[in-house]
Protein backbone atom coordinates (compact mmCIF):
# COMPACT_ATOMS: atom_id res chain seq x y z
CA UNK A 1 0.00 0.00 0.00
CA UNK A 2 1.46 3.36 -1.06
CA UNK A 3 1.41 6.35 1.34
CA UNK A 4 -1.18 8.22 -0.72
CA UNK A 5 -3.68 5.40 -0.12
CA UNK A 6 -3.97 6.06 3.60
CA UNK A 7 -6.57 8.80 3.32
CA UNK A 8 -8.65 6.53 1.11
CA UNK A 9 -8.26 3.85 3.75
CA UNK A 10 -9.55 6.11 6.52
CA UNK A 11 -12.50 7.19 4.35
CA UNK A 12 -13.38 3.59 3.42
CA UNK A 13 -16.08 1.20 4.69
CA UNK A 14 -13.20 -1.00 5.93
CA UNK A 15 -12.24 1.71 8.45
CA UNK A 16 -15.82 1.94 9.73
CA UNK A 17 -16.03 -1.86 9.95
CA UNK A 18 -12.82 -2.02 11.99
CA UNK A 19 -13.97 0.84 14.26
CA UNK A 20 -17.21 -0.96 15.02
CA UNK A 21 -15.41 -4.21 15.80
CA UNK A 22 -12.85 -2.66 18.17
CA UNK A 23 -15.57 -0.85 20.12
CA UNK A 24 -17.81 -3.91 20.12
CA UNK A 25 -15.12 -6.25 21.46
CA UNK A 26 -13.97 -3.64 23.97
CA UNK A 27 -17.46 -3.11 25.36
CA UNK A 28 -18.28 -6.83 25.35
CA UNK A 29 -15.08 -7.58 27.26
CA UNK A 30 -15.64 -4.82 29.83
CA UNK A 31 -19.22 -5.97 30.41
CA UNK A 32 -18.20 -9.61 30.83
CA UNK A 33 -15.41 -8.60 33.20
CA UNK A 34 -17.83 -6.57 35.39
CA UNK A 35 -15.84 -3.39 34.78
CA UNK A 36 -18.98 -1.30 34.08
CA UNK A 37 -21.46 -1.95 36.92
CA UNK A 38 -23.17 1.44 36.42
CA UNK A 39 -24.68 0.67 32.99
CA UNK A 40 -28.47 0.33 32.75
CA UNK A 41 -30.69 -2.05 30.79
CA UNK A 42 -34.14 -1.54 29.25
CA UNK A 43 -35.03 -4.76 27.47
CA UNK A 44 -32.07 -5.31 25.13
CA UNK A 45 -31.07 -1.63 25.14
CA UNK A 46 -27.92 -0.90 27.09
CA UNK A 47 -27.14 2.65 28.21
CA UNK A 48 -23.76 3.59 29.59
CA UNK A 49 -23.40 7.00 31.28
CA UNK A 50 -20.06 8.71 30.76
CA UNK A 51 -18.34 12.05 31.27
CA UNK A 52 -16.58 14.28 28.78
CA UNK A 53 -13.18 15.62 29.76
CA UNK A 54 -14.90 18.85 30.88
CA UNK A 55 -17.16 16.71 33.15
CA UNK A 56 -20.27 17.28 31.00
CA UNK A 57 -22.47 14.16 30.80
CA UNK A 58 -22.59 12.00 27.68
CA UNK A 59 -23.94 8.51 27.16
CA UNK A 60 -23.32 5.48 25.00
CA UNK A 61 -26.18 3.35 23.74
CA UNK A 62 -26.45 0.03 21.89
CA UNK A 63 -28.47 -3.16 21.63
CA UNK A 64 -27.07 -6.22 23.36
CA UNK A 65 -28.11 -9.71 24.39
CA UNK A 66 -26.87 -12.03 27.09
CA UNK A 67 -25.93 -15.43 25.71
CA UNK A 68 -25.86 -18.90 27.18
CA UNK A 69 -22.11 -19.28 26.65
CA UNK A 70 -20.51 -18.28 29.97
CA UNK A 71 -23.08 -15.48 30.33
CA UNK A 72 -21.26 -13.47 27.66
CA UNK A 73 -22.88 -10.34 26.30
CA UNK A 74 -23.02 -9.75 22.56
CA UNK A 75 -23.39 -6.26 21.15
CA UNK A 76 -25.77 -6.53 18.19
CA UNK A 77 -25.84 -2.93 16.88
CA UNK A 78 -23.23 -0.19 16.37
CA UNK A 79 -22.38 1.77 19.53
CA UNK A 80 -23.93 5.26 19.56
CA UNK A 81 -22.65 8.31 21.44
CA UNK A 82 -25.18 10.86 22.66
CA UNK A 83 -23.84 14.31 23.57
CA UNK A 84 -26.12 17.25 24.37
CA UNK A 85 -29.01 15.87 22.34
CA UNK A 86 -26.87 14.91 19.32
CA UNK A 87 -26.50 11.18 18.70
CA UNK A 88 -23.83 9.81 16.35
CA UNK A 89 -22.13 6.47 15.86
CA UNK A 90 -19.11 6.16 18.13
CA UNK A 91 -15.82 5.56 16.35
CA UNK A 92 -13.02 6.51 18.76
CA UNK A 93 -11.98 3.83 21.28
CA UNK A 94 -9.55 6.21 23.02
CA UNK A 95 -12.33 8.77 23.56
CA UNK A 96 -14.64 6.03 24.80
CA UNK A 97 -12.05 4.90 27.36
CA UNK A 98 -11.43 8.48 28.48
CA UNK A 99 -15.15 9.12 29.00
CA UNK A 100 -15.80 5.95 31.02
CA UNK A 101 -12.54 6.28 32.98
CA UNK A 102 -14.24 7.48 36.23
CA UNK A 103 -15.81 4.01 36.61
CA UNK A 104 -12.85 1.85 35.62
CA UNK A 105 -10.54 2.15 38.67
CA UNK A 106 -7.74 2.37 36.14
CA UNK A 107 -4.08 3.18 36.38
CA UNK A 108 -3.66 6.34 34.31
CA UNK A 109 -0.51 5.26 32.48
CA UNK A 110 -1.73 1.75 31.76
CA UNK A 111 -5.07 3.05 30.50
CA UNK A 112 -3.25 5.38 28.12
CA UNK A 113 -1.17 2.45 26.83
CA UNK A 114 -4.33 0.40 26.38
CA UNK A 115 -5.86 3.23 24.35
CA UNK A 116 -2.79 3.20 22.10
CA UNK A 117 -3.21 -0.56 21.56
CA UNK A 118 -6.85 -0.06 20.57
CA UNK A 119 -6.07 2.73 18.13
CA UNK A 120 -3.30 0.65 16.56
CA UNK A 121 -5.72 -2.30 16.26
CA UNK A 122 -8.34 -0.09 14.66
CA UNK A 123 -6.12 1.22 11.85
CA UNK A 124 -4.29 -2.07 11.19
CA UNK A 125 -7.51 -4.05 11.04
CA UNK A 126 -8.92 -1.43 8.67
CA UNK A 127 -5.79 -1.74 6.57
CA UNK A 128 -6.14 -5.52 6.25
CA UNK A 129 -9.87 -5.33 5.48
CA UNK A 130 -9.24 -2.63 2.88
CA UNK A 131 -6.57 -4.73 1.18
CA UNK A 132 -8.65 -7.93 1.28
CA UNK A 133 -11.52 -6.48 -0.74
CA UNK A 134 -14.00 -9.19 -1.70
CA UNK A 135 -11.60 -12.14 -1.45
CA UNK A 136 -13.39 -15.34 -0.42
CA UNK A 137 -11.29 -17.89 1.48
CA UNK A 138 -13.72 -20.80 1.31
CA UNK A 139 -12.26 -23.53 -0.87
CA UNK A 140 -8.67 -22.27 -0.88
CA UNK A 141 -5.66 -24.24 0.35
CA UNK A 142 -4.40 -24.45 3.94
CA UNK A 143 -1.43 -22.11 3.61
CA UNK A 144 -3.48 -19.40 1.91
CA UNK A 145 -6.17 -19.58 4.58
CA UNK A 146 -3.60 -19.58 7.39
CA UNK A 147 -2.04 -16.42 5.99
CA UNK A 148 -5.07 -14.50 4.73
CA UNK A 149 -7.52 -14.86 7.62
CA UNK A 150 -8.16 -11.35 8.92
CA UNK A 151 -10.09 -12.14 12.09
CA UNK A 152 -7.54 -12.19 14.93
CA UNK A 153 -8.57 -12.86 18.54
CA UNK A 154 -12.38 -13.02 18.80
CA UNK A 155 -12.54 -11.66 22.39
CA UNK A 156 -9.46 -9.55 23.09
CA UNK A 157 -10.10 -5.93 22.01
CA UNK A 158 -6.42 -5.43 21.02
CA UNK A 159 -6.67 -8.26 18.54
CA UNK A 160 -4.44 -6.66 15.90
CA UNK A 161 -2.37 -3.99 17.68
CA UNK A 162 1.03 -5.08 16.30
CA UNK A 163 2.77 -2.32 18.24
CA UNK A 164 6.19 -1.78 16.70
CA UNK A 165 4.89 -2.12 13.15
CA UNK A 166 4.25 0.98 11.10
CA UNK A 167 1.52 0.64 8.50
CA UNK A 168 4.24 0.15 5.90
CA UNK A 169 5.73 -2.64 8.06
CA UNK A 170 2.27 -4.16 8.33
CA UNK A 171 1.91 -4.10 4.55
CA UNK A 172 5.35 -5.68 4.12
CA UNK A 173 5.30 -8.41 6.78
CA UNK A 174 1.75 -9.14 8.00
CA UNK A 175 0.23 -12.41 6.79
CA UNK A 176 -2.72 -10.66 5.16
CA UNK A 177 -0.35 -8.85 2.78
CA UNK A 178 3.08 -10.43 2.43
CA UNK A 179 3.52 -12.61 -0.66
CA UNK A 180 6.61 -14.07 1.04
CA UNK A 181 9.23 -13.27 3.67
CA UNK A 182 12.89 -14.27 3.38
CA UNK A 183 14.60 -14.68 6.79
CA UNK A 184 18.26 -13.85 7.20
CA UNK A 185 20.64 -16.54 8.39
CA UNK A 186 23.16 -15.78 11.12
CA UNK A 187 25.87 -17.97 12.59
CA UNK A 188 26.20 -17.75 16.37
CA UNK A 189 29.13 -19.07 18.40
CA UNK A 190 28.07 -22.30 20.05
CA UNK A 191 29.75 -21.36 23.36
CA UNK A 192 27.72 -18.12 23.48
CA UNK A 193 24.31 -19.58 22.75
CA UNK A 194 21.76 -22.06 24.02
CA UNK A 195 20.81 -24.97 21.77
CA UNK A 196 18.10 -27.58 22.16
CA UNK A 197 17.13 -30.32 19.74
CA UNK A 198 14.63 -33.16 19.78
CA UNK A 199 15.91 -36.57 20.85
CA UNK A 200 14.50 -37.89 17.57
CA UNK A 201 17.21 -36.00 15.65
CA UNK A 202 20.94 -36.49 15.82
CA UNK A 203 22.89 -33.25 15.55
CA UNK A 204 24.14 -34.05 12.06
CA UNK A 205 20.66 -34.88 10.83
CA UNK A 206 19.29 -31.83 12.62
CA UNK A 207 21.57 -29.38 10.86
CA UNK A 208 20.55 -30.65 7.44
CA UNK A 209 16.86 -30.77 8.42
CA UNK A 210 16.83 -27.27 9.87
CA UNK A 211 18.53 -25.52 6.98
CA UNK A 212 18.20 -27.79 3.97
CA UNK A 213 21.15 -29.02 1.99
CA UNK A 214 21.86 -25.83 0.03
CA UNK A 215 21.79 -23.46 3.03
CA UNK A 216 23.76 -25.87 5.21
CA UNK A 217 26.46 -26.07 2.57
CA UNK A 218 26.52 -22.27 2.21
CA UNK A 219 26.67 -21.94 6.02
CA UNK A 220 29.74 -24.18 6.17
CA UNK A 221 31.41 -22.59 3.15
CA UNK A 222 31.04 -19.07 4.52
CA UNK A 223 32.52 -20.04 7.88
CA UNK A 224 35.39 -21.88 6.17
CA UNK A 225 36.01 -18.83 3.99
CA UNK A 226 36.52 -16.82 7.16
CA UNK A 227 38.91 -19.42 8.55
CA UNK A 228 36.37 -20.67 11.10
CA UNK A 229 35.19 -24.16 11.99
CA UNK A 230 31.47 -24.75 11.21
CA UNK A 231 31.15 -27.05 14.24
CA UNK A 232 31.90 -24.06 16.49
CA UNK A 233 28.76 -22.25 15.27
CA UNK A 234 25.02 -22.77 15.19
CA UNK A 235 22.52 -21.50 12.59
CA UNK A 236 20.13 -18.81 13.78
CA UNK A 237 17.52 -17.43 11.35
CA UNK A 238 16.18 -13.93 12.04
CA UNK A 239 13.14 -12.11 10.68
CA UNK A 240 14.14 -9.28 8.29
CA UNK A 241 12.10 -6.76 10.31
CA UNK A 242 13.85 -7.87 13.50
CA UNK A 243 17.23 -7.54 11.78
CA UNK A 244 16.53 -3.96 10.67
CA UNK A 245 14.83 -2.73 13.84
CA UNK A 246 16.49 -4.63 16.67
CA UNK A 247 19.48 -6.80 15.76
CA UNK A 248 21.64 -4.51 13.64
CA UNK A 249 21.07 -1.43 15.88
CA UNK A 250 21.51 -3.33 19.15
CA UNK A 251 23.78 -6.32 18.46
CA UNK A 252 26.55 -4.76 16.37
CA UNK A 253 29.08 -5.40 19.15
CA UNK A 254 28.41 -9.14 18.83
CA UNK A 255 28.83 -8.84 15.07
CA UNK A 256 32.05 -6.86 15.52
CA UNK A 257 33.66 -9.43 17.85
CA UNK A 258 32.54 -12.46 15.83
CA UNK A 259 30.00 -13.92 18.24
CA UNK A 260 27.46 -13.37 15.46
CA UNK A 261 28.14 -13.59 11.74
CA UNK A 262 25.79 -12.73 8.91
CA UNK A 263 25.58 -15.55 6.35
CA UNK A 264 22.87 -14.08 4.09
CA UNK A 265 19.22 -14.69 3.16
CA UNK A 266 17.83 -18.21 3.33
CA UNK A 267 17.23 -19.88 -0.02
CA UNK A 268 13.58 -20.75 0.63
CA UNK A 269 10.68 -18.32 0.69
CA UNK A 270 8.38 -18.31 3.71
CA UNK A 271 4.78 -17.27 4.23
CA UNK A 272 3.76 -15.61 7.52
CA UNK A 273 1.09 -17.43 9.51
CA UNK A 274 -1.58 -15.75 11.62
CA UNK A 275 0.85 -15.18 14.49
CA UNK A 276 3.13 -13.11 12.15
CA UNK A 277 6.37 -14.41 13.69
CA UNK A 278 5.75 -18.01 12.60
CA UNK A 279 6.64 -18.62 8.96
CA UNK A 280 5.72 -21.69 6.91
CA UNK A 281 8.07 -22.82 4.18
CA UNK A 282 6.45 -21.77 0.91
CA UNK A 283 9.15 -23.18 -1.36
CA UNK A 284 8.90 -26.69 0.13
CA UNK A 285 5.76 -27.12 2.23
CA UNK A 286 6.97 -30.29 3.92
CA UNK A 287 10.01 -28.48 5.35
CA UNK A 288 10.04 -27.19 8.94
CA UNK A 289 8.33 -23.92 9.84
CA UNK A 290 10.21 -21.13 11.58
CA UNK A 291 9.11 -19.33 14.72
CA UNK A 292 11.22 -16.18 15.04
CA UNK A 293 11.48 -13.62 17.81
CA UNK A 294 9.97 -10.21 17.02
CA UNK A 295 9.95 -7.18 19.29
CA UNK A 296 6.35 -6.34 18.55
CA UNK A 297 3.33 -6.46 20.86
CA UNK A 298 0.15 -8.12 19.64
CA UNK A 299 -2.97 -8.92 21.69
CA UNK A 300 -1.07 -7.24 24.53
CA UNK A 301 1.74 -9.80 24.51
CA UNK A 302 5.35 -9.36 23.49
CA UNK A 303 6.34 -11.62 20.61
CA UNK A 304 9.93 -12.25 21.60
CA UNK A 305 10.94 -15.83 22.42
CA UNK A 306 12.36 -16.07 25.95
CA UNK A 307 15.44 -18.33 26.11
CA UNK A 308 13.89 -20.70 28.65
CA UNK A 309 10.98 -21.43 26.27
CA UNK A 310 13.42 -22.11 23.43
CA UNK A 311 15.39 -24.52 25.64
CA UNK A 312 12.18 -26.27 26.72
CA UNK A 313 10.38 -26.48 23.39
CA UNK A 314 11.90 -29.71 22.05
CA UNK A 315 11.80 -31.35 25.48
CA UNK A 316 8.08 -30.67 25.85
CA UNK A 317 7.37 -31.83 22.31
CA UNK A 318 9.17 -35.13 22.81
CA UNK A 319 7.46 -35.70 26.17
CA UNK A 320 3.99 -34.97 24.77
CA UNK A 321 4.59 -37.27 21.82
CA UNK A 322 5.52 -40.10 24.20
CA UNK A 323 2.29 -39.50 26.14
CA UNK A 324 0.20 -39.54 22.98
CA UNK A 325 1.85 -42.74 21.74
CA UNK A 326 1.01 -44.66 24.89
CA UNK A 327 -2.56 -43.35 25.13
CA UNK A 328 -5.64 -45.31 24.07
CA UNK A 329 -7.35 -43.47 21.19
CA UNK A 330 -10.28 -45.83 20.67
CA UNK A 331 -13.15 -44.65 18.46
CA UNK A 332 -14.72 -42.17 18.26
CA UNK A 333 -11.50 -40.55 19.48
CA UNK A 334 -8.79 -39.95 16.92
CA UNK A 335 -5.16 -39.64 17.87
CA UNK A 336 -4.13 -35.99 17.56
CA UNK A 337 -1.20 -34.81 15.50
CA UNK A 338 1.45 -32.94 17.47
CA UNK A 339 3.38 -30.33 15.51
CA UNK A 340 6.48 -30.50 17.68
CA UNK A 341 9.04 -27.78 18.06
CA UNK A 342 12.04 -29.94 17.23
CA UNK A 343 14.92 -27.49 17.73
CA UNK A 344 15.74 -24.02 18.97
CA UNK A 345 18.66 -21.61 19.23
CA UNK A 346 18.95 -18.46 21.32
CA UNK A 347 21.64 -15.85 21.86
CA UNK A 348 21.76 -13.30 24.69
CA UNK A 349 24.56 -10.73 25.13
CA UNK A 350 26.62 -10.96 28.33
CA UNK A 351 25.18 -7.60 29.39
CA UNK A 352 21.75 -7.50 27.73
CA UNK A 353 20.32 -4.05 27.06
CA UNK A 354 16.63 -3.22 27.32
CA UNK A 355 14.56 -5.31 24.92
CA UNK A 356 17.25 -7.91 24.24
CA UNK A 357 15.95 -10.75 26.43
CA UNK A 358 14.55 -13.25 23.96
CA UNK A 359 15.04 -10.94 20.97
CA UNK A 360 17.49 -13.14 19.04
CA UNK A 361 16.01 -16.63 19.15
CA UNK A 362 14.44 -19.10 16.76
CA UNK A 363 12.45 -22.32 16.92
CA UNK A 364 11.87 -24.90 14.18
CA UNK A 365 8.44 -26.58 14.10
CA UNK A 366 7.11 -29.53 12.11
CA UNK A 367 4.94 -28.79 9.09
CA UNK A 368 1.33 -29.95 8.98
CA UNK A 369 1.91 -31.17 5.42
CA UNK A 370 4.14 -34.05 6.59
CA UNK A 371 1.28 -35.45 8.71
CA UNK A 372 -1.59 -35.40 6.21
CA UNK A 373 -2.98 -38.72 5.02
CA UNK A 374 -3.77 -39.11 1.36
CA UNK A 375 -7.47 -38.26 1.66
CA UNK A 376 -7.08 -35.50 4.27
CA UNK A 377 -6.93 -31.73 4.01
CA UNK A 378 -6.05 -29.20 6.69
CA UNK A 379 -7.72 -25.97 7.69
CA UNK A 380 -6.82 -23.58 10.54
CA UNK A 381 -9.33 -23.93 13.37
CA UNK A 382 -9.80 -20.16 13.34
CA UNK A 383 -11.43 -20.51 9.92
CA UNK A 384 -14.37 -22.37 11.48
CA UNK A 385 -15.56 -19.13 13.10
CA UNK A 386 -14.87 -17.00 10.01
CA UNK A 387 -17.63 -15.38 7.98
CA UNK A 388 -16.47 -14.86 4.41
CA UNK A 389 -16.87 -11.66 2.44
CA UNK A 390 -19.97 -13.10 0.74
CA UNK A 391 -21.73 -13.15 4.12
CA UNK A 392 -21.64 -16.95 4.45
CA UNK A 393 -19.60 -18.85 7.08
CA UNK A 394 -16.43 -20.51 5.88
CA UNK A 395 -17.86 -23.89 6.96
CA UNK A 396 -21.24 -23.34 5.27
CA UNK A 397 -20.92 -26.02 2.57
CA UNK A 398 -19.73 -28.61 5.08
CA UNK A 399 -22.46 -27.97 7.66
CA UNK A 400 -25.18 -28.05 5.01
CA UNK A 401 -23.76 -31.20 3.45
CA UNK A 402 -23.55 -33.26 6.65
CA UNK A 403 -26.18 -31.54 8.81
CA UNK A 404 -25.40 -29.17 11.67
CA UNK A 405 -25.82 -31.70 14.53
CA UNK A 406 -23.85 -34.50 12.88
CA UNK A 407 -21.04 -32.19 11.80
CA UNK A 408 -20.81 -30.58 15.27
CA UNK A 409 -20.75 -33.92 17.11
CA UNK A 410 -18.01 -35.13 14.84
CA UNK A 411 -16.01 -31.93 15.43
CA UNK A 412 -16.27 -32.25 19.22
CA UNK A 413 -15.32 -35.94 19.12
CA UNK A 414 -12.34 -35.53 16.81
CA UNK A 415 -10.96 -32.10 17.77
CA UNK A 416 -12.06 -31.04 21.27
CA UNK A 417 -12.36 -34.40 23.03
CA UNK A 418 -8.68 -35.36 22.42
CA UNK A 419 -7.57 -32.22 24.29
CA UNK A 420 -9.76 -33.15 27.26
CA UNK A 421 -8.63 -36.77 27.04
CA UNK A 422 -5.03 -35.62 27.57
CA UNK A 423 -6.16 -33.59 30.59
CA UNK A 424 -8.12 -36.45 32.13
CA UNK A 425 -5.62 -39.21 31.41
CA UNK A 426 -2.31 -37.42 31.96
CA UNK A 427 -2.99 -34.18 33.86
CA UNK A 428 -1.76 -32.12 30.88
CA UNK A 429 -3.55 -28.89 30.00
CA UNK A 430 -2.98 -27.39 26.56
CA UNK A 431 -3.65 -23.77 25.65
CA UNK A 432 -5.89 -24.85 22.80
CA UNK A 433 -7.32 -21.62 21.53
CA UNK A 434 -8.19 -21.80 17.84
CA UNK A 435 -4.86 -20.42 16.60
CA UNK A 436 -3.10 -23.40 18.23
CA UNK A 437 -5.34 -25.99 16.54
CA UNK A 438 -5.65 -27.24 12.97
CA UNK A 439 -8.60 -29.30 11.78
CA UNK A 440 -7.83 -32.26 9.54
CA UNK A 441 -10.91 -33.19 7.51
CA UNK A 442 -12.08 -35.47 4.74
CA UNK A 443 -14.29 -33.58 2.32
CA UNK A 444 -15.25 -31.21 5.14
CA UNK A 445 -16.07 -33.90 7.72
CA UNK A 446 -13.80 -33.54 10.80
CA UNK A 447 -11.30 -36.40 11.03
CA UNK A 448 -8.46 -35.41 13.40
CA UNK A 449 -6.91 -32.40 15.08
CA UNK A 450 -3.36 -31.10 14.97
CA UNK A 451 -2.07 -29.24 18.03
CA UNK A 452 0.88 -26.86 18.21
CA UNK A 453 2.69 -24.10 20.13
CA UNK A 454 3.88 -26.11 23.13
CA UNK A 455 6.90 -23.98 24.10
CA UNK A 456 4.75 -21.73 26.31
CA UNK A 457 1.26 -23.21 26.19
CA UNK A 458 1.35 -26.35 28.35
CA UNK A 459 0.53 -26.79 32.03
CA UNK A 460 1.28 -30.02 33.97
CA UNK A 461 -0.28 -31.47 37.11
CA UNK A 462 2.22 -32.25 39.88
CA UNK A 463 0.96 -35.53 41.29
CA UNK A 464 2.24 -39.12 41.53
CA UNK A 465 -1.12 -40.09 40.03
CA UNK A 466 0.09 -39.00 36.60
CA UNK A 467 3.76 -39.93 36.71
CA UNK A 468 6.78 -37.75 36.05
CA UNK A 469 6.80 -34.43 34.27
CA UNK A 470 9.64 -33.22 32.04
CA UNK A 471 12.67 -31.51 33.58
CA UNK A 472 12.47 -27.96 32.26
CA UNK A 473 14.49 -24.77 32.48
CA UNK A 474 12.64 -22.43 34.83
CA UNK A 475 11.81 -18.84 33.85
CA UNK A 476 14.03 -16.25 35.56
CA UNK A 477 12.47 -14.40 38.50
CA UNK A 478 12.42 -11.07 36.67
CA UNK A 479 10.48 -12.67 33.82
CA UNK A 480 7.86 -14.08 36.21
CA UNK A 481 7.38 -10.67 37.80
CA UNK A 482 5.91 -9.29 34.60
CA UNK A 483 4.47 -12.59 33.35
CA UNK A 484 2.76 -14.04 36.43
CA UNK A 485 0.86 -16.61 34.38
CA UNK A 486 4.03 -18.08 32.90
CA UNK A 487 4.23 -21.23 35.01
CA UNK A 488 4.26 -24.79 33.72
CA UNK A 489 3.25 -26.97 36.65
CA UNK A 490 0.73 -26.79 39.45
CA UNK A 491 -0.81 -28.96 42.13
CA UNK A 492 -4.19 -27.22 41.75
CA UNK A 493 -6.48 -29.35 39.57
CA UNK A 494 -8.91 -26.49 38.98
CA UNK A 495 -6.10 -24.38 37.52
CA UNK A 496 -5.51 -27.03 34.87
CA UNK A 497 -9.20 -27.41 34.11
CA UNK A 498 -9.68 -23.64 33.85
CA UNK A 499 -6.53 -23.20 31.76
CA UNK A 500 -8.08 -25.69 29.33
CA UNK A 501 -11.56 -24.18 29.53
CA UNK A 502 -10.40 -20.62 28.97
CA UNK A 503 -8.79 -21.42 25.61
CA UNK A 504 -10.73 -24.46 24.41
CA UNK A 505 -14.24 -23.37 25.38
CA UNK A 506 -14.40 -19.66 26.21
CA UNK A 507 -12.17 -18.25 23.46
CA UNK A 508 -12.79 -21.05 20.99
CA UNK A 509 -16.01 -23.07 21.15
CA UNK A 510 -18.18 -20.20 22.44
CA UNK A 511 -17.49 -18.34 19.19
CA UNK A 512 -18.64 -21.34 17.18
CA UNK A 513 -21.80 -21.57 19.31
CA UNK A 514 -22.59 -17.93 18.51
CA UNK A 515 -22.05 -18.59 14.80
CA UNK A 516 -24.32 -21.67 14.85
CA UNK A 517 -27.09 -19.69 16.54
CA UNK A 518 -26.91 -16.91 13.95
CA UNK A 519 -26.56 -19.04 10.82
CA UNK A 520 -27.82 -22.56 11.48
CA UNK A 521 -30.88 -22.11 13.70
CA UNK A 522 -29.21 -23.95 16.57
CA UNK A 523 -29.59 -22.26 19.94
CA UNK A 524 -26.53 -21.97 22.13
CA UNK A 525 -28.31 -24.15 24.69
CA UNK A 526 -28.65 -26.92 22.09
CA UNK A 527 -25.04 -26.42 20.97
CA UNK A 528 -23.71 -26.94 24.50
CA UNK A 529 -26.12 -29.83 25.10
CA UNK A 530 -24.57 -31.64 22.13
CA UNK A 531 -21.09 -30.85 23.43
CA UNK A 532 -21.97 -32.18 26.85
CA UNK A 533 -23.51 -35.34 25.41
CA UNK A 534 -20.26 -36.10 23.56
CA UNK A 535 -18.21 -35.65 26.76
CA UNK A 536 -20.62 -37.71 28.87
CA UNK A 537 -20.68 -40.50 26.29
CA UNK A 538 -16.89 -40.65 26.39
CA UNK A 539 -16.85 -40.80 30.17
CA UNK A 540 -19.49 -43.53 30.07
CA UNK A 541 -17.28 -45.61 27.76
CA UNK A 542 -14.31 -45.25 30.15
CA UNK A 543 -15.66 -45.54 33.72
CA UNK A 544 -12.21 -46.62 34.93
CA UNK A 545 -11.18 -42.92 34.79
CA UNK A 546 -14.08 -41.68 36.95
CA UNK A 547 -11.74 -40.31 39.64
CA UNK A 548 -9.91 -38.21 37.05
CA UNK A 549 -13.14 -36.87 35.57
CA UNK A 550 -14.09 -35.74 39.07
CA UNK A 551 -10.64 -34.23 39.69
CA UNK A 552 -10.81 -32.14 36.49
CA UNK A 553 -14.54 -31.50 36.64
CA UNK A 554 -15.70 -30.10 33.31
CA UNK A 555 -19.30 -29.99 34.53
CA UNK A 556 -18.69 -27.74 37.55
CA UNK A 557 -21.23 -24.95 38.01
CA UNK A 558 -18.59 -22.25 37.54
CA UNK A 559 -15.14 -21.94 36.01
CA UNK A 560 -12.63 -19.10 36.14
CA UNK A 561 -11.90 -17.05 33.02
CA UNK A 562 -8.97 -14.69 32.54
CA UNK A 563 -9.82 -10.98 32.32
CA UNK A 564 -7.89 -10.04 29.21
CA UNK A 565 -9.15 -6.46 28.92
CA UNK A 566 -9.21 -5.36 32.56
CA UNK A 567 -5.66 -6.43 33.27
CA UNK A 568 -4.51 -4.00 30.57
CA UNK A 569 -5.49 -0.94 32.63
CA UNK A 570 -5.64 -2.05 36.25
CA UNK A 571 -2.92 -0.81 38.59
CA UNK A 572 -0.53 -3.78 38.75
CA UNK A 573 0.33 -6.66 36.48
CA UNK A 574 -0.97 -10.00 37.68
CA UNK A 575 -3.20 -12.82 36.49
CA UNK A 576 -6.81 -11.68 36.92
CA UNK A 577 -9.81 -13.97 36.60
CA UNK A 578 -13.51 -14.08 37.38
CA UNK A 579 -15.97 -16.89 37.92
CA UNK A 580 -18.33 -17.51 35.01
CA UNK A 581 -21.27 -19.90 34.64
CA UNK A 582 -20.21 -23.10 32.90
CA UNK A 583 -22.51 -23.80 29.92
CA UNK A 584 -21.80 -27.52 30.26
CA UNK A 585 -23.04 -27.54 33.85
CA UNK A 586 -26.23 -25.74 32.91
CA UNK A 587 -27.08 -28.53 30.50
CA UNK A 588 -26.69 -31.27 33.12
CA UNK A 589 -29.77 -33.49 33.27
CA UNK A 590 -31.02 -34.99 36.57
Amino acid sequence: MQPYDYQNLIDSPAYRQASRRVLRQLLEALLFEDALPHCTWHGETLTLPALRTDSSPVSYICQAQRTFSFGRLRITTPLLRSDNGVTKEASDPALFLAEIKPWLAADEGRLSQFAAELLATQIKDAQTLYARGNEVLRGTDYDTIEARLTDGHPYHPSYKSRLGFTLDDNAAYAPEFAPAVTPLLLAVRRDRSHWAVSSSLSETVAMHALLGEADWQRFCEELNRRGLQPEDYLPLPVHPWQWDEVILPGYHQALACGELLQIGPLSDRYLPQQSIRTLSNFSNRSRLSLKLAMNIVNTSASRVLPPHTVQNAAIIGDWLLALVERTDWSEPLARPVLLREVAGVCYTPLAPAYGQYGALTSIWRESIHTHLQQDEAAVPMTALMHVDTDGRPFIDNWVKCYGSEHWLRRLIERAWLPVLHLLWEHGVALESHAQNMILLHKDGLPARVALKDFDGGVLFFKSPLFGSTPALTAPPAEYLRVNPGSFQDTDNANELRDFTFDALFFVNLAELAWLFERFYDMTEEKFWQITREVLCAHQGRHPESAARYALFDCFADKVTIELLASRRFQPEIRLRTRFAPNPLAQERKP
